[in-house]
């Protein structure tokens, strides 16, 4: 699917993400891009709401002039997934303004800027897995889904042949990088990636144009977790017994 402008102005465009320890928060307006994006060792819920005011600010306007809002659903942190997630749906309940759920994998390879190549996206997940993704990415189109976003071995991420470029992007892939270089010769591994907003911001516009009906329930919009927490796990064992 190539990303569209079709000639007329970009929508205002609220962007959200706190499944992993970058915290996303980007704002198009009037088509001036704020970028908030950051690496935080905070909790998203102390810093996100200061960080959308930051944004409106720099370009002199109001979350009332927001007129589509993207999310990231994860998979990754399941606390930090919520709170993006339940932010998100209020302010497109309070604002009526359409919801755009993406997998947050996605968002961050559309980021990535390259002609030809495969691109891994991986968190740790922790017990030797990660909450990834793959996709093909080009310069001038979303990225294709090789794998789709959830919870693997690093094994399970190299199905595919490394016979072209391969980048892989994520504390899961500065974790396990050892085990990717073993099994893919062509990886290049980027150490302290931060998205940056005008890909994922086209990627969000592109999404909602394509079929807009598709995003005005902001219900729709769920949280992605692939796996249960260990909490949930823990309750099914102490159930069992």
């Amino acid at each position: 699917m190539s990303i569209k402008t079709g000639g007329r102005l970009p929508l205002n465009i609220l962007l959200l993400d706190t499944a992993t320890n970058i915290e996303i928060v980007a704002l198009q307006y009037n088509r001036a891009i704020a970028d908030k994006t950051t690496q935080t060792l905070n909790s998203h819920s102390v810093s996100l709401f200061d960080a959308i005011d930051s944004a409106c600010k720099e370009l002199n306007t109001t979350i009332h002039s927001i007129q589509c809002i993207g999310v990231g659903i994860g998979p990754g942190s399941f606390t930090g997934i919520r709170i993006a997630v339940t932010t998100a749906r209020m302010l497109a309940q309070i604002l009526q303004v359409p919801l755009v759920g993406i997998p947050t994998q996605l968002l961050f390879a559309s980021a990535i800027v390259h002609t030809n190549a495969h691109c891994i996206v991986a968190f740790d997940a922790k017990k030797g897995r990660v909450f990834a993704a793959r996709y093909h990415v080009t310069h001038d189109s979303m990225p294709q889904e090789i794998l789709p976003p959830g919870d693997y071995t690093i094994e399970q991420l190299f199905s595919e042949q490394c016979n072209q470029p391969v980048i892989a992007v994520g504390d899961g892939s500065i974790k396990y990088q050892e085990n990717m270089i073993k099994l893919c010769n062509t990886i290049q591994i980027v150490p302290d990636f931060i998205p940056k907003a005008d890909g994922m911001i086209r990627l969000v516009e592109s999404l909602y144009m394509e079929n807009p009906t598709r995003y005005t329930d902001y219900r729709k919009v769920q949280p992605y977790y692939s796996r249960k927490s260990d909490a949930e796990v823990m309750k099914e064992l102490r159930e069992k017994k």
